[in-house]
């Protein structure tokens, strides 16, 4: 198993003037580092892509859609801008040289209708996220879809859900990302949920039931260890944790208080727990 952190940890919003953060986390010993393309502007792909090497890091990253271009749109032209938005992170997640791109590719977060998810809607998203994934693997780049809590999106809120999404999907280039922070919320069992899914797993985001210190709140992570270790996960797991409110995605990442001494400490301290939680896979 390779360990990820993500810039958030230091960072607002991924520029330029984030590159740096790319050593710092291999100094910290991470093996992966997590890159939010929201931004996507202000994502230089060549440069990231020559910090990594020189580093000696792996990139990873995530994305969402925009709500202007939403893929459950009934306007067709909508979801072709959607599209073409897809389509043009994958391009840029391929000049960075990075094979695993994750996230919310179906939705927006804090975007709801105050209804749950229509039968039309998740035919919709099936449909871009398909033509999606058949440029994606061009690239040999993965999708993994990641279900997110109840307040930060209708769409997908548990690993059932994203499942069903994937198989209707049907390429083999797509998968799940599974969050412990989420699970925690919307699942009855987060180590008989990874079980049940684990064919599907594709990367895994690997955080406190707070986004604090792993290890002192309420995730079983003994369950977690054990599960993981007994499917023989492999991939990359990243401790995704915010120090700031984001500008792109405010939604998500409102933190008033403090919840750890410093990055650094929890980043440290993260890498700590898991490793040992973890060694020998």
């Amino acid at each position: 198993m390779r360990f990820g952190i993500r810039f958030s940890l230091w960072s607002r919003a991924w520029s330029n003037a984030n590159l740096d953060l790319i050593q710092h986390a291999r100094d910290l010993g991470y093996s992966a580092f997590e890159i939010g393309l929201a931004n996507l502007p202000q994502v230089d792909a060549k440069a990231i892509r020559q910090r990594a090497e020189a580093s000696g890091i792996e990139i990873v990253s995530t994305i969402s859609i925009p709500r202007d271009r939403a893929l459950t749109a009934p306007d067709p032209a909508v979801r072709k801008q959607g599209i073409a938005f897809l389509k043009a992170v994958v391009e840029r997640v391929r000049d960075m040289n990075c094979r695993l791109l994750a996230g919310m590719p179906y939705g927006s977060p804090g975007v709801f209708t105050g209804a749950g998810p229509t039968t039309d809607e998740m035919q919709r998203i099936a449909e871009a996220l398909k033509e999606t994934a058949e440029v994606a693997k061009a690239y040999d780049i993965t999708l993994a879809i990641e279900p997110v809590n109840r307040y930060e999106t209708y769409l997908l809120n548990t690993t059932a859900q994203a499942q069903a999404l994937v198989d209707a999907i049907g390429e083999e280039n797509v998968g799940l990302l599974l969050d412990t922070y989420h699970m925690n919320i919307e699942e009855r069992g987060i180590a008989d949920t990874l079980r049940r899914h684990s064919a599907s797993l594709r990367y895994l985001h690997l955080n406190e039931s707070d986004r604090g210190l792993l290890g002192g709140g309420n995730v079983d992570w003994r369950g977690v260890f054990n599960v993981l270790k007994e499917i023989r996960y492999t991939g990359i797991a990243t401790i995704e944790c915010f120090s700031f409110v984001s500008p792109d995605v405010p939604s998500i990442t409102p933190i008033w208080r403090t919840l750890f001494p410093s990055a650094d400490d929890l980043a440290r301290d993260g890498l700590a727990f898991l490793s040992k939680g973890l060694g020998g896979l």
